[in-house]
């Protein structure tokens, strides 16, 4: 006799279709569209029409969901390794803006990813090699290499999440910075009044791509010098 509070082995209508993969499709999906706190498995599941525990057979907990879109955001930097037909520092300017590419597509979650070291541990290793790579055919030592790439990956995160903090392309970094400027008593901070005023209110506008090109190209020519020193 079969009891009548057990579920039989057949899943529900939906369920035989779900797979790790659609899950997390769902996920991103919601992330995006709502950002981060939107999601719940309870929701999830509303979202893939199936029993919210059916969810757990894929996926054990929402920081499981986490850290598997993280995956999918990075799934796409394992750049090929072009060898020695591209110059080392323009192999380090691709991974860079591909790695930027990445968190820009999902603001929402690119939040989450760098506020949470835990959600990018398993990935991190694959999506660092284009880096090394392009750092060990400079010449640097290989403690320099190291602390290179660290060195970048922060720049990108800290930039990362500024630009998903506004979601805009560009933005006045002090609306009001060159009327407090011109009001300072004179002979104070002069550098930085002639400056401000040189560039004018126009002048002050932040365009993220330029922004990050000029840091990235910073970077690059601090890691030449270096290198060139060995």
């Amino acid at each position: 006799m079969v009891n009548a509070g057990k579920r039989s082995g057949r899943p529900r209508a939906g369920e035989e279709r779900l797979s790790r993969e659609a899950i997390l499709t769902a996920a991103l999906r919601i992330v995006d569209d709502e950002g981060i706190d939107a999601l719940t498995m309870r929701r999830l599941a509303a979202t893939l029409q199936v029993n919210p525990m059916s969810l757990y057979h894929h996926l054990p907990n929402k920081a499981a969901v986490l850290a598997g879109l993280a995956e999918l955001v990075f799934a796409n930097l394992e750049l090929p390794d072009p060898g020695d037909t591209v110059p080392w520092d323009e192999q380090l300017k691709t991974a860079a803006r591909a790695y930027r590419d990445g968190l820009r597509q999902h603001p929402n979650l690119a939040l989450q990813v760098l506020s949470d070291a835990s959600v990018v541990s398993n990935v991190v290793v694959v999506t660092m090699e284009p880096f090394y790579r392009a750092l060990d055919r400079s010449g640097l030592a290989p403690r320099q290499v190291f602390e290179a790439a660290n060195t970048l990956i922060d720049f990108i995160h800290g930039f990362s999440l500024g630009e998903a903090s506004v979601r805009a392309e560009t933005f006045e970094l002090a609306p009001d910075l060159l009327a407090r400027v011109q009001a300072l008593p004179p002979g104070k901070a002069p550098i930085l009044t002639r400056i401000v005023s040189e560039l004018g209110s126009t002048g002050l506008a932040y365009d993220f791509d330029s922004g990050f090109e000029s840091g990235l190209s910073t970077l690059t020519a601090g890691i030449a010098a270096t290198a060139r020193g060995r």
